[in-house]
């Protein structure tokens, strides 16, 4: 092989090397931060362990640990399942390191890179296969770094994807799911509607997509002036800065005008999939096992 033919076979792989990781793309959106979980454990200098009994919020039931058994990384990907198993953790992760204790019925994943990255708009990507079963939520989202605007909702959260109770039947009155079985996968944004702190939603939801491998992209873009939603490069909801806008207009673009960070966790139970579908929890549904194959964030200049 000649020279010059070396040098342009080195610059064609170079070339086809940007385009598969991201970091150059034709709509200008450059790679800034990565995870392809390609070592055998969670790289802790990109992510934090969450710990804790506290339901979320949402009164989950598991309780999240740092275990092998919960979170492992192994043939380049991510694994974060919900088993049972009783565990011990704080019941208020919110009001600091100590307080009261919480025993649960159920051990699960969770993490997050607060404290570690967050940003400021952005195109964020995960590949990742979801799990099904009655009671079982995975979740891919963003939290603000800091509360800026105040405790929640006020700061803001954007949900990349959600699912609850895949493959649970559906009811026969209300929202219809695909075949009589639950197949949605949803994106929302929460904030407050006003001065008070009351809670206001905005989102939709679509028919998962049919997978040889059940391995989806779900996306979100965020910008100024909207947060876009997508599936495998397809939209699929969008929320424009003015579908975000207090009542009395007291914060203009506030709160999705903060950095926010990554969270991947996956819960069993809750209010909303206990509240939905077959209603409850089905333990034989677990082990449940979300796998995330990556995590990509790109940037504009």
């Amino acid at each position: 092989m000649t020279a010059k033919a070396r040098t342009i076979g080195a610059m064609a792989g170079l070339a086809l090397m940007l385009a598969c990781n991201g970091a150059a793309r034709a709509d200008g959106w450059t790679l800034v931060w990565s995870d392809e979980f390609d070592g055998d454990r969670l790289d802790e200098t990109k992510w934090t362990y969450a710990a804790d009994c506290g339901g979320g919020g949402n009164d989950e039931r598991q309780c999240y640990v740092v275990s092998p058994e919960t979170v492992a990384v192994a043939g380049g990907v991510l694994k974060l399942t919900a088993i049972k198993r009783k565990t011990r953790g704080l019941a208020n992760p919110w009001a600091g390191p100590t307080g009261p204790m919480k025993t649960g019925d159920y051990a699960s994943g969770k993490i997050l890179t607060q404290g570690k990255a967050s940003w400021r708009y952005g195109r964020f990507e995960v590949r990742a296969r979801v799990p099904g079963g009655q009671g079982v939520w995975p979740a891919i989202w963003m939290m603000p770094e800091l509360a800026t605007y105040g405790g929640w909702p006020r700061s803001g959260e954007i949900d990349i994807l959600e699912t609850v109770n895949l493959g649970a039947p559906c009811p026969p009155t209300g929202e219809a799911c695909q075949d009589g079985r639950e197949n949605r996968i949803f994106g929302t944004i929460h904030f407050a509607a006003d001065a008070s702190g009351a809670h206001r939603q905005h989102g939709a939801s679509t028919p998962m997509p049919a997978s040889a491998d059940g391995f989806h992209v779900y996306a979100v873009e965020w910008t100024p002036e909207a947060i876009t939603w997508f599936v495998d490069d397809r939209q699929y909801a969008q929320a424009k800065a003015a579908d975000w806008k207090r009542d009395d207009g007291d914060v203009g673009a506030a709160p999705f005008d903060q950095p926010f960070h990554l969270i991947l966790n996956l819960a069993f139970g809750g209010r909303w999939p206990e509240g939905a579908n077959a209603k409850g929890v089905d333990e034989a549904a677990l082990p449940a096992t979300m796998e995330v194959d990556w995590v990509r964030v790109s940037q504009r200049p």
